[in-house]
């Protein structure tokens, strides 16, 4: 799988550890915090949130997850690929070329229609397989869903298909990702709507879900879901221990990721040299300086590192000028005896100090589930349980 290699120490000066033992710690968190009976289902999109897809997928099967879910088939079909047997929600509706692979695959399809409905149903017959299927409702968000006004026909339809197994119903909730309490709240009762008029009709799946990281922090939001009958939740950037909105939060979650590379040169810069090729950092007087291997190849928040630190000797270092394609320099004046070799932070902890994907958001202008989207020169590295012992993928 691209950007998701396995390497032994030594064998890279720039990788990402992964602690899947924290990822099973926020799992079991997350679960503690949701009504009884609740289903998770984690969201390994865009390669796990760069934590690599077919690891985090293999062990959250381990912990005991839900169901999984992607943005569309290819993700889908990587995860089975990689061994992963629950259950994997698509959320992209399949393209006309793509039909056949639900059933192939045993991937679970969005549709938003009773045409695509007909059409996946018509597919699956051809295939001679059972398809399961969640209905999206558009709630006033980028115009994505079914629309409320015609759900019922689309659910009948769903339901008329002997090969369709309707099982679930969604939506997604925009307003949870902004700074108010209330955030949301109008979406998910448009929500609400459509799922008493499931119920009217009989025709209410299973799995009823609307809730996703953000909003399990907002008893508004998880009070208001649990009255209309949702049954799941889905869980990415929590998972990974991310806050993506401010304030503190009541789940105790913690960072899965954290981001590594060895200096690999000290030198200096003499006053006047020049940085960066922008020549917007030029130094003010002799400074001693770290170069790393670790560029905004690596890590695209290096655009928009402005004023941005790392971690050398359990010391912050700031970073000098602007990061080039695949280094960067760090200033060390203040750090003495570095050394090639030593071990450098970019996302994590080292000594008494702690840079976080929400502070790299924050100061670059990032979501910070977009932070840990690593470049594919980046090993990832996987551990067991937070001393630090590497479990082989």
């Amino acid at each position: 799988m691209t950007g998701t290699r396995t390497g032994r120490r030594g064998s890279t000066t720039a990788w990402a550890d992964i602690d899947l033992h924290a990822l099973g710690r926020n799992l079991e968190r997350l679960r503690r915090g949701l009504p009884s009976g609740q289903a998770v289902f984690g969201v390994v999109k865009a390669d796990a949130y760069g934590h690599g897809a077919g690891p985090v997928g293999r062990a959250l099967q381990r912990f005991g997850i839900d169901g999984l879910v992607v943005a569309d088939m290819g993700e889908g079909i990587t995860l089975r690929r990689a061994g992963v047997t629950a259950p994997i929600l698509v959320i992209d509706p399949p393209l006309q070329s793509q039909l056949r692979l639900p059933a192939l695959h045993r991937l679970g399809a969005t549709v938003t229609s009773a045409a695509e409905a007909r059409a996946l149903a018509t597919a699956a017959n051809r295939a001679g397989r059972t398809v399961d299927v969640h209905v999206r409702v558009d709630t006033g968000f980028a115009g994505l869903g079914a629309p409320r006004a015609g759900l019922a026909d689309l659910l009948a339809a769903v339901a008329a298909a002997p090969v369709l197994r309707l099982e679930g119903l969604y939506t997604h909730l925009s307003g949870a990702y902004g700074p108010y309490e209330d955030g949301g709240l109008v979406e998910l009762e448009r929500f609400g709507e459509a799922v008493d008029a499931a119920r009217a009709a009989g025709l209410l799946p299973p799995l009823v879900h609307a809730l996703s990281s953000p909003a399990l922090d907002r008893p508004l939001l998880t009070g208001a879901a649990a009255r209309i009958g949702c049954t799941a939740v889905r869980c990415g950037a929590a998972l990974f221990g991310i806050r993506m909105v401010d304030g503190d939060s009541p789940l105790p979650l913690a960072p899965v990721m954290s981001v590594k590379a060895r200096v690999t040169r000290v030198t200096a810069l003499e006053p006047g040299d020049i940085a960066d090729y922008a020549a917007a950092g030029a130094a003010p007087r002799r400074t001693p300086v770290a170069v790393l291997p670790f560029g905004f190849s690596d890590g695209h928040h290096l655009h928009r590192l402005a004023g941005g630190v790392l971690l050398i000797r359990g010391r912050p270092a700031p970073v000098l000028g602007r990061p080039f394609m695949s280094s960067l320099l760090a200033d060390v004046t203040d750090i003495p005896d570095v050394q090639p070799g030593d071990e450098a932070v970019l996302i994590g902890r080292q000594g008494d100090h702690r840079i976080t994907a929400e502070d790299i958001a924050a100061r670059s202008g990032l979501r910070p589930s977009a932070v840990p989207l690593l470049g594919p020169r980046i090993v990832r590295r996987y551990r067991s349980n937070s001393a630090g012992r590497e479990q082989p993928e």
